[in-house]
């Protein structure tokens, strides 16, 4: 395992910093996560063998040896994803393809009836919807989209309703039914992958009485803030996530024993 000081000496390489700026604008990423992951496959498996010594001194010499292990491991990243994307693609190409037509309208219809059901965020609502209605090439006009950005969202679109499609609002004949249905929505919009801090906070803003309700801790520094501005409420942002796991468990408990 490389020392901290090398790592920070691997990372301020030009070589580094070049490589995790093409895997970010490939992976659609920000650079701060590819670089972590590029660095994680380096350590693990391009430069496992490695010494600090190693790398040190091919840093020092800017060595060849390490620039192109550095570019593999970028190229190891894409690959390893463009094989996971493939069937994605491949099982959603009839979707992305689909322009709107008589013989499958009752389908449609019933899909788009589901939309507000199945996607809590109304950006990701909008872009199936427009899928659904109009096809590929309207929805990317609408949008801004290039085939790239297209295919990549709806990979994650239909993986997200795939997963989903079979989910039912947890039931019950007490008086925690209307929690747990909160909480479903609570968990559907954490795992919607366009959910970000405008969609959680719209959330609370629709269910400012019950977060108050859960945010109502010492764990919790500045409970305003984190009510009013979640986007810069820091360290706050993650114990409500906490908190509201911590409550869906509780509830769990008290159900099954009624």
């Amino acid at each position: 395992m490389l020392s901290e000081k090398v790592i920070k000496e691997l990372i301020s390489t030009p070589v580094f910093i070049s490589n995790a700026s093409k895997l970010a604008y490939v992976q659609h990423v920000s650079r701060q996560d590819a670089s972590q992951e590029l660095l994680l496959k380096l350590m693990f498996h391009r430069l496992n063998s490695w010494s600090n010594d190693d790398v040190t001194l091919a840093v020092q010499r800017d060595l060849p040896s390490l620039k192109w292990r550095i570019k593999y491991a970028r190229k190891d990243i894409v690959r390893k994803e463009a094989k996971l994307n493939s069937q994605e693609l491949e099982k959603a190409s009839m979707v992305a393809h689909m322009e709107p037509q008589a013989s499958n309208e009752a389908e449609t219809l019933e899909a788009l009836g589901r939309l507000r059901e199945l996607f809590k965020n109304a950006h990701t609502r909008d872009w199936v919807e427009s899928v659904l209605r109009v096809g590929q090439r309207e929805t990317m006009v609408r949008f801004n989209q290039i085939p790239r950005q297209f295919n990549s969202k709806l990979v994650k679109v239909c993986k997200y309703a795939r997963q989903h499609q079979h989910r039912q609002p947890k039931q019950s004949n007490n008086s925690h039914t209307k929690e747990l249905k909160l909480l479903k929505e609570w968990d559907d919009l954490m795992d919607d992958p366009d959910t970000d801090d405008n969609s959680i906070q719209s959330f609370i803003d629709q269910h400012e009485e019950y977060i108050n309700e859960v945010i109502n801790s010492p764990q919790v520094a500045f409970q305003g803030r984190l009510i009013k501005d979640f986007a810069h409420a820091g360290k706050d942002k993650y114990v409500l996530v906490n908190l509201i796991a911590k409550r869906e468990r509780e509830l769990d408990r008290r159900t099954n024993h009624e």
